[in-house]
């Protein structure tokens, strides 16, 4: 994968919400106000799961009720 130096800026500036090596999520509890500006310069290249909201399915809550979300590889 290859960012151009925005990317990795923004990346950068989310260091402290980064997983532990063992766990299959790049980033997670990063406020969902912020799922905007990752869609926008991160297109197509990872995964968003909202987090913290209400579980209707078990795992899985609606990304409308999401107060976090985590971020995985595509």
């Amino acid at each position: 994968m290859i960012l151009n130096d925005k990317q990795k800026t923004i990346l950068e500036s989310f260091s402290k919400y980064r997983s532990p090596i063992d766990e299959g999520s790049l980033f997670k509890g990063i406020d969902i106000q912020y799922l905007k500006l990752f869609k926008r310069y991160f297109r197509g290249l990872f995964r968003y799961r909202p987090r913290g909201g209400r579980y209707y399915i078990q795992y899985n809550c609606t990304m409308e009720d999401a107060k976090t979300f985590s971020v995985y590889h595509r």
